[in-house]
């Protein structure tokens, strides 16, 4: 799948909403097929706030923010792009990480950097960008 990256993005929003919504199982929790350019809140539920950065249609950053770290949503939420960018393994060490120190973490897998940060009061963000 690494072969949809771009040079400085995570690939179209085409391709990236698709691979996430072919592995999303909770309906309020999919993308919508198309949106516009620039930063768009695209799920803005409790627990989850997911919003993207594009431009001419590329991805240039995903975050997610959730109030509910363990939660089911956020899981299947970000498993959603782990698994559709086949990126499998490493992640879940780096979000241990970062909720169990309530602070910064983050790796790279298959090109893609996962950047998790949990404060002090268990709201987590991750980001996930091309890592150049």
């Amino acid at each position: 799948m690494t072969q949809h990256l771009g040079e400085h993005d995570l690939g179209t929003y085409d391709y990236v909403s698709t691979i996430y919504n072919d592995n999303m199982r909770l309906a309020p929790y999919k993308l919508p097929t198309q949106t516009a350019d620039g930063t768009q809140t695209l799920v803005a539920t409790a627990p989850i706030k997911l919003s993207m950065v594009i431009s001419d249609q590329r991805v240039t950053k995903i975050t997610i923010q959730t109030t509910k770290p363990q939660s089911t949503e956020y899981m299947q939420v970000f498993e959603g792009f782990e698994f559709g960018f086949e990126a499998l393994g490493t992640w879940i060490n780096t979000y241990h990480r970062s909720t169990s120190t309530h602070g910064p973490a983050s790796d790279v897998v298959n090109g893609i950097l996962a950047s998790y940060d949990t404060t002090s009061d268990n709201v987590l963000t991750v980001s996930l960008t091309r890592a150049d």
